[in-house]
C-alpha cells in the first residue's frame, strides 16, 4: 500500500478524508483495545465476544481438520483465542497466521501468543494491510478457516465487495469464512456507542490527526477540532454512522511530509472515513445481498439475542481449487 499516495488523496478530496486505518499504528491499538473493553456504551466489542464465545465449537466444526487459521485484522487476538482453543482440541498443532496492519503491536502479541501456547501453536505473523493478507491466502492449499472480526464494516461499501470477491476467488471448496457484523439499527445507541469519545476513545480518534504529525512534520492541533457525527439510514447497500473532525476556528494546515497545504475554514470537517460511514450496520437481507453478489454462500449465523451483532460464515461460490 502507498500510504502516502492515500493520504494526500483524502486530504485533497472534496470534502477532505483520513482513513480509518490509518489510526492503527502501534499506539492507535491499545487505544482501540483500551476504547472497545472500557466505554460502556460500545457495544458491537462485548457482543461480538459473547456471540463467539457462546458458539465458538459450532464455528469451529464448519472446518474441516486439520486446518490452518487465518485472522484478517487480528488486533490483540484476544477474541481469536477462543478459536484457537477450540482448534486445538480437535488438533494437536495449529498453524496460526494473524494478520494487522501495525507491524510492532503485531510483534508483541505474536511473541505472547508463542509463550502461552508453546509448540502446539505455529505463529507466522503477517505485517501487512487486510489486502495483502488476501494475497497470501493463496499461497496455503490446506484448509483454512479465514476470520476477519469487526473490520470489514469499517471499509467503504465498494470495498467490502471487492475485498469479498477477491476472498470469494481465493478459498477451496473445504474453506470457511467467518465474519462478524454490527446489525444494529437503533440509531441513538449507535450514536452513543461513537460520541462523544472520552479518555481513550478521544485518542483513538485523535490519532490519525497525531500521526500526521509525527510522521509528516505537521503541526495539527486537535484541541482546534471537535467531533461531530449523525446516523444514516438506508433500505439499500447498509446504514452507518458518520463522523469527521471539525474545525472550530479558521486555521492552515501544513504536512511537509506530504508536501500538502490546505486551509479549513471554521466549521469545515476532515471525515474520519474513507467512504460514507466509519462503521456499517446491516440487515441479515442487505448482509446476504452484499455475499451473494461477492460470489459467497451464508452456511450459518449466529446472533446475540437481541440481534444487534451478528457472526456469519461463508463458504465460496467462486473457488476453482478441488477441495
Amino acid at each position: 500500500m502507498d500510504v502516502k499516495a492515500a493520504l494526500v488523496s483524502g486530504l485533497t478530496s472534496d470534502p477532505r478524508r483520513l482513513p480509518v486505518w490509518y489510526r492503527y499504528d502501534n499506539q492507535g491499538s491499545i487505544f482501540d483495545d483500551l476504547y472497545s473493553s472500557e466505554n460502556k456504551d460500545y457495544y458491537f466489542y462485548s457482543l461480538e465476544t459473547e456471540v463467539l464465545s457462546n458458539n465458538v465449537q459450532e464455528i469451529v466444526s464448519e472446518i474441516v481438520s486439520p486446518c490452518f487459521f487465518v485472522d484478517l485484522g487480528s488486533g490483540n487476538s484476544e477474541k481469536s483465542r477462543m478459536i484457537i482453543d477450540a482448534i486445538l482440541r480437535e488438533q494437536t498443532v495449529l498453524n496460526y497466521i494473524p494478520v494487522d496492519i501495525s507491524s510492532e503491536f503485531l510483534k508483541d502479541v505474536s511473541n505472547s501468543l508463542s509463550r502461552d501456547y508453546g509448540d502446539c501453536l505455529q505463529v507466522t505473523p503477517v505485517p501487512r494491510d487486510y489486502s495483502e493478507g488476501i494475497s497470501y491466502l493463496r499461497s496455503i492449499s490446506d484448509a483454512k478457516l479465514i476470520l476477519w472480526l469487526g473490520g470489514l464494516h469499517s471499509l467503504p461499501y465498494d470495498k467490502q465487495l471487492d475485498t469479498l470477491s477477491q476472498l470469494a476467488k481465493s478459498m477451496s471448496g473445504q474453506d470457511r469464512l467467518v465474519v462478524s457484523l454490527d446489525m444494529t439499527q437503533d440509531a441513538e445507541i449507535v450514536i452513543k456507542a461513537y460520541l462523544p469519545p472520552t479518555g481513550s476513545g478521544q485518542n483513538l480518534y485523535s490519532n490519525a490527526l497525531w500521526r500526521l504529525n509525527r510522521e509528516y512534520g505537521s503541526d495539527v492541533k486537535t484541541d482546534n477540532f471537535r467531533l461531530e457525527g449523525r446516523f444514516k439510514r438506508s433500505e439499500e447497500g447498509c446504514s452507518g454512522i458518520i463522523v469527521k473532525a471539525v474545525s472550530n476556528t479558521n486555521q492552515h494546515i501544513h504536512i511537509p511530509g506530504l508536501h500538502l497545504s490546505f486551509d479549513l475554514l471554521e466549521g469545515e470537517g476532515i471525515y474520519l472515513h474513507e467512504g460514507e460511514y466509519l462503521s456499517c450496520k446491516y440487515t441479515e437481507t442487505q448482509v446476504r445481498a452484499l455475499t451473494e453478489k461477492a460470489g459467497l454462500t451464508l452456511n450459518r449465523m449466529w446472533t446475540d439475542a437481541g440481534r444487534r451483532v451478528g457472526i456469519f460464515c461463508f463458504t465460496s461460490k467462486l473457488s476453482n481449487i478441488s477441495s
